[in-house]
């Protein structure tokens, strides 16, 4: 028992450490963190992180799974997407996709919209991250450990957009084209949008953002 106390204790500071490095990489950028930085976000003892990370590349590496298993929690609520998609994708979990989007009581053209204000709502309610995306959009071309998430999350959103436009396509709720480009248009305009929010200072209302990406995505869908 004092093993597992133990266990947990490390997991909860652990976890407090990266969502404190998550919002100080935000406000300062990758490069201008500290490991004292982070320490003092997460209201802890001087020094604390160093205990539990030996280096700022291991604190990059636990906020790029942190953000690697935000992104799949999100992809899953989403896309309304069924059953436990925690561990990584592999070629069933596309099949059991596939199966599961072909039962036509699933209103395909909700599942789209729920998807894009469920999208918005959350990058309201967490502003910092966009910010964090920016900056390790910004590493890519250096870090072998990003540039590997980035490809990951990326293919795993476009497949799974790609089944759900090529079964609406099948069913005629959405214009016949392309699934797959389809679904890299889809995915780079609304992340583009998004993070034009980040680059423009929320220049508008989110909700009103939110319905102009839809009428957008419909159009292209459906025109």
């Amino acid at each position: 028992m004092a093993r597992t106390g133990k266990t947990t204790i490390r997991d909860i500071r652990r976890d407090e450490l990266t969502r404190a490095a998550m919002k100080c990489i935000a406000e300062k950028g990758y490069d201008g963190v500290t490991l004292d930085d982070v320490t003092r976000e997460a209201g802890l003892s001087k020094g604390i992180a160093a205990y539990y990370f030996r280096s700022r590349e291991e604190l990059l590496v636990s906020v790029i799974r942190r953000m690697r298993d935000n992104v799949r929690e999100l992809t899953r609520r989403i896309w309304d997407l069924p059953g436990d998609q925690d561990r990584e994708p592999d070629e069933r979990t596309y099949r059991r996709l596939r199966e599961y989007y072909a039962n036509p009581e699933i209103d395909l053209a909700a599942v789209i919209r729920n998807g894009v204000e469920l999208l918005f709502s959350w990058l309201e309610n967490n502003p910092h991250v966009l910010n964090v995306i920016l900056e390790f959009w910004c590493h890519l071309p250096r870090n072998r450990v990003i540039a590997e998430l980035n490809q990951s999350m990326k293919t795993h959103l476009q497949r799974v957009s790609a089944i759900i436009l090529r079964e609406g396509m099948k069913r005629g709720v959405f214009k016949r084209r392309d699934p797959g480009l389809a679904a890299h248009a889809l995915l780079s305009a609304i992340t583009g949008i998004a993070l034009s929010q980040v680059l423009y200072d929320r220049e508008f209302d989110t909700r009103k953002l939110e319905k102009a990406v839809i009428e957008i995505v419909f159009h292209y869908l459906q025109g």
